[in-house]
Formats: C-alpha cells, sequence, structure tokens
C-alpha cells in the first residue's frame, strides 16, 4: 500500500464496484466499457489498482497478463474532481511493482490518436510508441455501404477466403516473420482491443475454430463473425491487400455479419485498401515500458 497525503493506492475490492462505476461511466460520448467488466476485473487474476480517498476510490487502471511475460494496461479512469494531481502516475508505479513482482517484461497500453493528454502522460512516464494500427470498420450484409469506398457498389473480390488448417500453422508462422505487415506491427497482433506478440498456440486456436483463412498467398485470423466480422491480423502485401480486403468483405456478407472490423498498420498502402472497400478508419498508437 503506497500513501501520500490522504491519496491511497491499493487494489481493488468487491465493496469498490459502486463507487467506481459512478466516475467511469460516461467517460465518452457512447459511456464506458468499465461498468460491465469491473466485477469480472476484480475476481479474476489481473490488477485493478485504485486510489482512494478516505478509502473511497477516485480512480482506477487495469493490467493483465496476455503472455508469461507480456501485460496491457487499460481503463485508466479518474475522476473530474480529482484530475491534475498526477493520480495516473501513482497507480502506474503500483501496476509496474505489480507486474516486475510476477516476472512481467514489457507492459502494452493502446491510445488513440486523438487523446492528446494521455499520449502525453504515457511520454512523460516512460512509454514509447511501438507501432501505429488503424482500426478500419465498414457496414456488411443490408446495411448501408459507405459511399467513400467503390461509390456504393461492392465488386466480389476474384479471391476466396478458405478456411485454414491445424497443419497451416508452421507456414503462417514462417509467413509473419517474414510479412511487411508484422514488421510495421513490431511482431505484435490483436486480440480484439489487446494486443500482444504472435504465438503458435494463437494460430492452431484460430485453426480449430474456423477464424484462420487461406486469401490468396495471405493468411487471416479472425475472431467473432457475428453480428461483427472482427479481423484481427492480415498478413498481405501491398500487391494483394486491396483484393484481400474485397475477399473479407465477401466473408462477412456470407456469413451475415452486420460491421467488418480490421486493424492494420497504418501504412500507406494498408490504409489505402481499407479506404477503397468503404472503411472509415481511426489511429491508434501502440505504446510499451520495457520492465
Amino acid at each position: 500500500m503506497v500513501t501520500d497525503h490522504e491519496l491511497t493506492i491499493r487494489e481493488a475490492r468487491p465493496d469498490d464496484i459502486a463507487a467506481i462505476r459512478a466516475f467511469a461511466t460516461d467517460t465518452f460520448a457512447w459511456g464506458d466499457y468499465v461498468p460491465d467488466l469491473i466485477e469480472g476485473w476484480i475476481a479474476d487474476d489481473g490488477a485493478v489498482h485504485v486510489a482512494c480517498v478516505d478509502d473511497v476510490p477516485i480512480a482506477m487502471m487495469r493490467l493483465s497478463f496476455l503472455g508469461p511475460t507480456e501485460l496491457w494496461s487499460q481503463a485508466a479512469r479518474v475522476h473530474p474532481d480529482h484530475r491534475g494531481r498526477r493520480i495516473a502516475s501513482a497507480l502506474q508505479d503500483a501496476q509496474v511493482a505489480w507486474a516486475r513482482d510476477r516476472g512481467g517484461q514489457v507492459i502494452r497500453l493502446q491510445i488513440e490518436d486523438v487523446n492528446e493528454p494521455s499520449i502525453a502522460h504515457a511520454m512523460r512516464y516512460g512509454f514509447r510508441r511501438s507501432a501505429s494500427v488503424v482500426r478500419a470498420v465498414r457496414s456488411v450484409g443490408a446495411a448501408s455501404p459507405n459511399p467513400s469506398g467503390n461509390g456504393g457498389v461492392r465488386h466480389p473480390s476474384p479471391l476466396i477466403a478458405r478456411p485454414g488448417k491445424r497443419q497451416d500453422v508452421a507456414l503462417v508462422r514462417s509467413s509473419w516473420e517474414t510479412s511487411p505487415i508484422a514488421r510495421a506491427m513490431r511482431q505484435i497482433t490483436s486480440l480484439g482491443w489487446q494486443f500482444r506478440r504472435l504465438t503458435d498456440e494463437d494460430i492452431e486456436g484460430a485453426a480449430m475454430t474456423g477464424n484462420l483463412w487461406e486469401v490468396g498467398n495471405s493468411w487471416v485470423i479472425t475472431g467473432a463473425i457475428e453480428p461483427v466480422c472482427e479481423v484481427r491480423q492480415i498478413d498481405t502485401t501491398p500487391e494483394e491487400a486491396y483484393d484481400v480486403c474485397r475477399a473479407l468483405v465477401d466473408l462477412a456478407n456470407n456469413r451475415g455479419a452486420e460491421t467488418l472490423t480490421m486493424w492494420v498498420p497504418d501504412l500507406d498502402w494498408t490504409v489505402r485498401a481499407t479506404r477503397r472497400i468503404g472503411c472509415d478508419i481511426e489511429g491508434y498508437g501502440i505504446w510499451e515500458l520495457p520492465l
């Protein structure tokens, strides 16, 4: 337990849930995901650290292992009445100590490019931007197409997404190790809204659950399909990128999805391919802190 005058940093308890929900509900225009997840976070093997005044939480931060040595930091929230006191840094100190005690070697987090205060905090603390990524999103199926693509008209791709197999693990791994996508991503891959290094278990698990796809000479790993077709990793080239993206629109349509989302590195040719199929894009940085 760390104390700075009346401010105390400790791990969250179940009886803190109501107080956390009170200041972490309307964080963004659309709300916040913290109220739905906080109970499970406190119960699992990760850590939720809270900053308290008179033992009442007024800020929080979440940290969890994504592998034996890789950790993910998220959900830094500070009550509006207590901002500007470097509380986030105090929470980060507690999380770094927690991670080191358990053999952690790197903490990563994600920040939207327009979130200048969070970027400034990360830089002050010592995080460095290791990768720039884009989340590309478009409606599919019965939903209206984005007219910024091909005038609202969808042309099927000449490529077809074919299910991969467990026997493809070595091939997928070999392709990823020399991929221009992997170089731009610093070898990390998406697990939804979290990122860590790709493992053979990831590839095998994708194959066993119907989420590994061979598209021409490219490989794709998806997550959920309905109602959102979530593309977590695309291993492709500048020459195939556009047709691969078109094939993923076809896949999403054939699976009855309503939305297609894709994570790609922020490169000219990957962004151009996603825009050509009618995606709206948002830029994010992946920041990391070696321990």
